[in-house]
Formats: structure tokens, C-alpha cells, sequence
């Protein structure tokens, strides 16, 4: 343990109890201005990938990309050939 834990630990243990129960609050509020490489064992990246594919919808039909950029080539250079 550090110096300075050392001694936020025996400000707290001097502190009565009605005043812990703001540090408490104001420990939980930069809790959370820190946040956390994991979540429930997975990293964040992760994690909002996963809830991104739960919104994800499946394609309705499959396409002929390959028709498609011959007919969009076609189209456009029509005059070309």
C-alpha cells in the first residue's frame, strides 16, 4: 500500500460516521471518471461491438455484386466500347 492510500485510510478511520457517507458518494462519482479496461470480464471494445450486432438486422436478399459493377460499367462507358 502506498503513502497515500495509508493516509486516506487513517483520514477515514478518524472521519465520524455521518461524514464517510459523503466520501462514499463522492468515491463512487470518480469511480466512474475512471472508466475500466473490462466489463463482467470482456473489454469495453468488445463489449460495444457485441451490443452494436445485437441491433444488427439481416440483409433482406443477397446480391450479385459482380452483375452489378458489370451493369454499373456498362451504363457509364456505354459509349466507351
Amino acid at each position: 500500500m502506498t503513502v497515500i492510500q495509508e493516509q486516506a485510510i487513517e483520514i477515514i478511520k478518524n472521519m465520524p460516521d455521518e461524514k464517510i457517507y459523503y466520501v462514499i458518494n463522492i468515491l463512487k462519482g470518480i469511480d466512474g471518471l475512471y472508466p475500466t479496461k473490462e466489463v463482467y470480464g470482456i473489454e469495453k471494445s468488445q463489449a460495444a461491438y457485441e451490443n452494436l450486432q445485437h441491433f444488427r438486422k439481416p440483409g433482406i436478399t443477397d446480391r450479385n455484386y459482380k452483375a452489378e459493377l458489370e451493369n454499373a460499367w456498362e451504363e457509364k462507358y456505354e459509349s466507351a466500347f
